[in-house]
């Protein structure tokens, strides 16, 4: 059986991006790719998908961008037929691999495939292990508006986004950090949002005081002083 995919050149005009796409490429590696396709033209097709007589983009969007700011007439696109819930997670898949996430649109994609799809079943699908999954779904209950803000404020100062951290552990570290947590968490006010990341920053704002070090971290509350 023939398993190849059919390359199809389509206008850039008639092509739009993804609006749910987390990815976001440096302006480095944007040049350099801008560079690239000038000198030789677009070797990688994207990946669309139809929307009514037009198409959508699920994977390539930057490149797309590039051609389009060139003036590239038509560009090489391999279309696939795939739903909503496919195109999400496609598009999670790829951008792993490329770039790097804006996680606000991150957690939002992982929300809305939750709604349908458990998140142990995600995880086996996706890039990510189930407590990553998790942790992006944390930033889903910052304050109305965060996102909008700190996207704003992203544009001028690279690097203010916030992103996921996470760690391996042997289970004796993991019982000393959950525990460590729970002790901070107790301490928030009822409600707080993000509250794991606020009890971590708190912990380490609480060690650096106790090591006798400035900290930059502006916690306001924190745990009881060292003796």
């Amino acid at each position: 059986m023939d398993n190849s995919l059919n390359i199809t050149q389509i206008a850039t005009d008639q092509i739009h991006p993804n609006n749910c796409n987390p990815n976001v490429v440096p302006e480095g590696i944007m040049a350099k790719l801008r560079a690239e396709i000038a000198q030789k033209g677009l070797t990688v097709p994207i990946t669309v998908r139809r929307r009514g007589d037009a198409y959508e983009i699920v994977d390539g969007e930057h490149r797309w961008r590039i051609c389009r700011d060139l003036g590239m007439q038509e560009i090489p696109c391999i279309i696939q037929d795939f739903d909503d819930k496919e195109t999400k997670i496609k598009m999670l898949q790829l951008n792993y691999m490329r770039g790097s996430v804006i996680p606000l649109k991150l957690a939002s994609l992982i929300h809305d495939l939750n709604k349908e799809i458990k998140l142990e079943d995600l995880a086996k699908r996706l890039p990510y292990e189930e407590v990553q999954l998790l942790d992006n779904l944390e930033l889903l209950k910052l304050p109305d508006g965060f996102g909008t803000e700190l996207e704003a404020q992203s544009k001028n100062e690279e690097g203010e986004m916030p992103f996921v951290l996470t760690f391996v552990l042997f289970k004796k570290q993991r019982e000393a950090v959950d525990e460590a947590l729970k002790i901070a968490l107790v301490a928030l006010p009822v409600g707080t949002k993000n509250s794991k990341a606020i009890a971590l920053e708190r912990i380490c704002a609480y060690f650096l005081t106790a090591q006798g070090l400035k900290t930059p971290l502006t916690v306001s509350g924190l745990m009881p002083q060292v003796p």
